[in-house]
């Protein structure tokens, strides 16, 4: 019932959004533009994209047809990335905070922000827009009016895509996981995909307890300035997510969500699991809590000293 009814809402959003008939046509070629990162990165198309192909998804938070196809272009920018596909999902419409609406739904693709003069480029009339382009700015493919679902409009880019790969194309899926349905449920009802499964205790405590021991009194990263006291576990998540950031890079640190934060004494520790790690296997980090100095900064057993 609840596909059903994810499937009717998203044929009547498509008829919503649908292109008149006096609106001009999809254009072929991709405009270049300039849009920057939640860190104020500057991107630029298509110099980074390095001639290789390109996904575009220009979406607002409040689009409930958005939230539908995003968990499918995030699996696609899984499967694609390390082909060398780029994938950038560009804030359009906007008057949330879509860095929040990405972390609440467990999305991690990159994010561009403030595209509203790129949209009127790529002349958008409904969202979410989505195309597909090749190494030569060349559009190969732009979601229709109406698909019949959002697992057709996956299907047709991964098919665009792997057409562009030859030999190194990625297999198609078997099955694809239902339609998206946040947006059909009620508030109290959503689970938040980026909170981790709670761990027992029992299970935490004594690998906590045993890993923070081990560490010597005297131990601590002096090149890193102590920040603020650390009150709570989120505070410590977003300290690790930052030095973490600077030492590994911002997608290794996407790759390590979700995140967990324990507190022993005077330290936080702060894990980076992934979705199938045990405790210990991901990104490290402790810090004291009264004064914010960073003591250790690791990689499961591998502790990075001083930046290096």
């Amino acid at each position: 019932m609840v596909l059903r009814c994810v499937l009717v809402l998203w044929l009547a959003l498509s008829a919503m959004g649908a292109r008149a008939a006096d609106e001009p046509g999809p254009i072929r070629v991709a405009p270049a533009w300039s849009l920057k990162t939640p860190e104020g990165k500057v991107v630029n198309y298509p110099a980074d994209a390095k001639g290789r192909p390109t996904v575009l998804m220009f979406w607002p938070s409040w689009c409930p047809f958005s939230r539908a196809l995003q968990p499918y272009v995030q699996d696609i920018w899984v499967d694609y990335r390390d082909r060398g596909v780029n994938v950038w999902t560009i804030n359009i419409k906007e008057d949330g905070d879509p860095v929040q609406t990405m972390r609440d739904r467990g999305l991690s693709f990159p994010l561009l922000l403030k595209g509203d003069a790129v949209a009127k480029e790529y002349v958008v009339t409904r969202t979410p827009w989505l195309v597909v382009m090749d190494g030569k700015q060349n559009i190969l493919y732009t979601r229709p009016a109406n698909p019949p679902t959002p697992i057709d409009v996956a299907k047709r880019v991964r098919e665009t895509l792997n057409g562009l790969l030859g030999d190194r194309a990625v297999p198609m899926p078997k099955s694809y996981p239902p339609p998206y349905d946040l947006h059909l449920k009620k508030a109290e009802d959503m689970v938040d995909r980026t909170k981790p499964a709670p761990i027992a205790e029992s299970e935490w405590e004594p690998w906590v307890a045993t890993y923070l021991d081990a560490i010597p009194a005297t131990e601590t990263r002096a090149d890193l300035e102590p920040k603020v006291q650390i009150l709570k576990g989120r505070d410590a998540i977003a300290l690790a997510r930052q030095v973490w950031a600077d030492a590994y890079g911002q997608e290794e640190v996407d790759r390590e969500a979700p995140y967990r934060a324990f507190r022993r004494r005077d330290r936080w520790i702060v894990l980076g699991q992934g979705l199938d790690r045990k405790l210990g296997e991901g990104l490290i980090l402790v810090v004291e809590h009264q004064t914010g100095q960073v003591v250790r900064v690791a990689k499961g057993t591998t502790v990075l000293t001083n930046g290096k």
